[in-house]
């Protein structure tokens, strides 16, 4: 037995068409996972877990190993080849710095070093579930 997308799912989804509209879903979605799993005592730092642009993220289980740890707000989607479940990141000021004083980028097709002269460096592309929400991070 061949099961489909539709089986189970209600039509609205299965059949959803607006890419926009599923994208806020899930993140709807996932934000009430999170709070469901706080209130049972559940790990809420899930990577991807309510991720929306304008939100603070810290970049995490990422490659290259350079853009670890590094803080940023995210963006509007990704647009172009591959860019499902993808966000551009504008990084902050202190990941910018950070990033350019690291020496692995210079070796890294992923990642570009920022301009000598750019307060705010921008990652395009990057995975939502390379994510965790910072804004209470420091």
């Amino acid at each position: 037995m061949t099961t489909t997308l539709g089986a189970g799912i209600d039509p609205a989804i299965a059949d959803a068409t607006d890419v926009a509209g599923l994208r806020a879903l899930r993140s709807a979605i996932g934000t009430r996972l999170a709070t469901i799993h706080r209130e049972a005592g559940i790990d809420t730092t899930l990577p991807g877990v309510g991720i929306t642009p304008g939100c603070r993220v810290r970049l995490t289980r990422i490659s290259p190993v350079a853009a670890m740890n590094l803080t940023g707000t995210v963006q509007e989607a990704a647009t172009g080849k591959k860019t499902y479940n993808r966000y551009d990141i504008l990084l902050d000021e202190s990941s910018t710095i950070a990033l350019r004083a690291d020496h692995r980028v210079e070796n890294s097709r992923k990642i570009s070093k920022p301009q000598d002269d750019a307060v705010r460096h921008l990652m395009p592309s990057v995975p939502i579930d390379c994510m965790l929400l910072a804004d209470g991070d420091s």
